[in-house]
């Protein structure tokens, strides 16, 4: 018989309560612990594969991402996670998949894994919004780890389309145009995109690169991530950044020889038709429907899927398809990346030979702008412009042989034009003739502070502006009009005060110049100047401060370098009116820095100047300031009569030897209107003493035997002269001025 269970007795159901309740408690304990733990360790890659989703609004591949639909991106993905690199720069074609495959990637990562600041830069502040709605914010939603932390719709928390903000973090995305933006925000990740497309100079106070790299400096671990589509060669930042870093191209194996190369456009072959077929309006006998990649080792023809296959197994090796060419500095660069290493259906080689043979048929029509884009957007290379610019030789072997610091026959006015830089002042002296022909006096740098108004290098500045210059006649010259460049923040206020100083209208006028925010030639050169000095009661501006004039630099560059071929005042030779002229003793800088701009199309289509990246431009700044002077001073509207007379009044200038050489028989006429003469006064009577021997006899004042000189003539303001001439002629007697009168008289004489 059995027996009963016996139930516990009450002391061991208090110790069973016991263990229920600390097994209870440790699982809890390890919930919270799990909760608060640092996350996993995750590359880029891994994160961007385990957390990412896209969405049919960022994508055309919606769906969990894999780096396989994009292989080539692995390598730039395992370069953010180098400790080593703390820049990476990645010249790229249009479509490769990089802004969602490696921008919001890293983005989503040091918001959602590691939530530190960002910054990310755009050519303009709608091309951040566009970001944001098209692949940023779609990103978000579609993945639940930053969906979590990042709320969309919160403006409580400060977020907007350009502010997202998260627990440890903040994303800003910034235009590159608005210099307070980039420079307001300090991040541990930077992101520049489509560098070619913004301002080189950020409204006077420099390249958007340099700026945004400057917000990074105080992170250590900090990483700045540049990318874009490059444009110029020669003119492209992008370019410009790749040849500073270690230069990784792809290396892609051939599935048949093993021979790894860099796939390239010239490895394409386009077959052509039967002969018996009629050639095609566009692609003529051309067939790209069959076109073909193949190895340039073995000749082994690629399809598309071996091609795309090939791609994949490069991007699985432990350099993950790319291989340096330069030594490591710190920046790793890829480049050579084209739509050939893409696996994309719009990327396969009968659709990308399509597109250069309509852009092949548009360019030998005299159309380059599609090849232009094909080379930059599919290819990712840059454009090299050949003819639209002379080279540099050229301008070397057309210097002509006169000595520095002495003005030619022909120039007539002398300016003095100053680019200013942060540590000296660029100086350009250009003489001016007829017609605007130009010669080129001097030019140099003059270094030392140009921050502290009238010291260091301003005062090297007022003795260049006040010394006289010998002319080729024998005559001395003085400085006729200076233009000093105030387009920087730092300095602008030293050069402000330096035109307060010595600014004498009318006389010698010292200008403040800023160039216009116009780089494909829409602001005229001349332009009316704007008042910035406020009045006594500060109610608005003094018509006696200093003006900004605003100089149409685009438009200026356009008459002086051109941009096709033969166009241009800079290829002008022989003498006459646009010439251009320099010395053979020029500074052999000179010769690069007029040339360092090129107009190139931008991404409208328009034309707009961008500047070279392998020199600096001081010299053609300060020419272009020429010409504005020119403007300024109206010499491109004086008629030969007005210049037969201001050349007369330079001969008539003080001379080296004081005999002023004869003036032509055609002005000697002129000179009796253009001159006036004081009254000759009445000799004074010399006195004759008496001989010894006479005593008594008080001396007597007796005439000398030569008459007295009258006095030297005087030469008049040349244009105060003409205006009176020309004003006083229909005026009443009553209503004319002195000068006017005194013309009048002369005329009716």
């Amino acid at each position: 018989m059995r027996t009963r269970m016996q139930p516990a007795p009450d002391f061991l159901a208090g110790f069973l309560d016991l263990e229920q309740a600390a097994a209870a408690l440790a699982e809890m304990l390890a919930r919270a612990w799990a909760n608060w733990a640092p996350p996993k360790p995750l590359s880029y890659a891994e994160w961007a594969e385990s957390e990412r989703e896209l969405s049919p609004e960022e994508s055309a591949l919606p769906g969990p991402y894999s780096l396989d639909n994009t292989p080539m991106l692995r390598g730039i993905l395992a370069a953010c996670d180098d400790p080593a690199v703390r820049k990476i720069a990645t010249q790229k074609p249009a479509q490769i998949g990089y802004t969602a495959g490696v921008v919001c990637s890293v983005m989503g990562y040091n918001a959602a894994h590691r939530p530190s600041v960002q910054v990310a830069v755009f050519p303009r502040a709608q091309s951040a919004r566009d970001f944001a709605d098209e692949k940023f914010d779609p990103m978000v939603r579609a993945t639940k780890a930053l969906s979590a932390c990042i709320s969309l719709k919160s403006r409580a928390k400060g977020n907007s389309t350009l502010r997202k903000r998260y627990a440890g973090g903040l994303i800003k995305l910034v235009g590159a145009n608005s210099p307070a933006d980039v420079k307001s925000t300090s991040a541990r990740i930077v992101v520049v995109e489509e560098p070619d497309d913004a301002s080189q100079n950020v409204k006077g106070q420099g390249d958007v690169i340099k700026l945004v790299e400057e917000r990074a400096k105080t992170y250590e671990d900090h990483l700045i991530l540049i990318g874009g589509t490059p444009t110029a060669k020669g003119a492209s930042n992008i370019e410009a950044e790749i040849a500073v870093s270690d230069a990784r191209v792809p290396m892609i194996p051939c599935h048949d020889c093993g021979e790894s190369h860099t796939p390239q456009w010239e490895n394409v072959t386009i077959p052509e038709i039967p002969a018996d077929q009629p050639a095609h309006e566009v692609y003529g006998r051309s067939d790209p429907s069959r076109a073909f990649y193949s190895c340039p080792h073995c000749g082994s023809v690629w399809t598309d899927e071996q091609r795309e296959a090939n791609i994949l197994a490069a991007s699985r090796r432990p350099d993950y398809g790319w291989v340096a060419t330069k030594p490591f500095n710190g920046i790793a660069g890829f480049h050579e990346l084209s739509e050939l290493c893409s696996t994309f259906v719009g990327s396969r080689v009968p659709v990308l030979a399509r597109k250069f043979l309509e852009a092949q048929a548009k360019l030998e029509a005299g159309d380059p702008g599609e090849m232009i884009a094909f080379w930059n957007s599919s290819l990712g290379r840059c454009w090299e412009y050949k003819g639209e610019l002379p080279e540099d030789q050229e301008l070397i072997d057309r210097a002509e042989d006169y000595p520095e610091w002495q003005v030619p026959v022909g120039g007539i006015e002398l300016l003095l034009l100053v680019d200013v830089q942060h540590d000296r002042l660029a100086v350009s002296l250009w003489a001016v003739g007829r017609g605007e022909e130009m010669w080129l006096v001097h030019w140099g740098e003059y270094y030392g502070t140009t921050i502290i108004p009238l010291a260091g290098a301003w005062l090297e500045l007022e003795q260049l502006m006040q010394r006289r210059y010998q002319h080729a006649l024998g005559v001395w010259m003085t400085v006729r009009a200076v233009g000093i460049d105030c387009s920087d923040g730092q300095t602008s206020d030293a050069g402000y005060a330096f035109v307060r100083r010595h600014h004498q209208a009318g006389v010698r006028p010292v200008l403040a110049l800023k160039g216009a925010s116009d780089d494909e030639g829409r602001v005229e050169i001349w332009t009316p100047p704007r008042l910035v000095d406020p009045n006594k009661r500060a109610t608005k501006a003094s018509k006696a401060g200093v003006a900004i004039n605003i100089v149409g630099t685009a438009k200026a560059k356009d008459l002086i370098l051109g941009y096709a071929a033969n166009a241009g005042r800079i290829r002008l030779t022989g003498t006459g009116a646009g010439r251009m002229h320099w010395y053979k003793g020029v500074r052999p800088d000179w010769y690069a820095q007029m040339l360092s701009e090129i107009k190139v199309p931008n991404r409208s289509g328009r034309r707009a100047w961008k500047k070279r990246t392998d020199r600096h431009n001081e010299a053609l700044d300060t020419c272009v300031y020429a010409v504005y002077l020119s403007r300024y001073l109206r010499l491109h509207l004086r008629k030969p009569v007005q210049w037969d007379v201001a050349e007369l009044m330079l001969r008539q200038s003080s001379l080296i030897d004081d005999t002023p050489p004869a003036a032509p028989p055609a002005l000697q006429q002129a000179v009796v209107v253009l001159t006036e003469r004081k009254p000759a006064q009445a000799a004074a009577p010399a006195v004759v003493e008496q001989p010894a021997g006479e005593q008594g006899a008080e001396p007597t004042a007796q005439p000398t035997a030569q008459a007295a000189e009258p006095a030297p003539a005087e030469p008049m303001d040349i244009m105060a002269l003409i205006d009176a001439h020309r004003h006083g002629r229909g005026k009443p007697a009553k209503q004319r001025t002195p000068l006017e009168t005194m013309l009048a008289a002369r005329r009716a004489r």
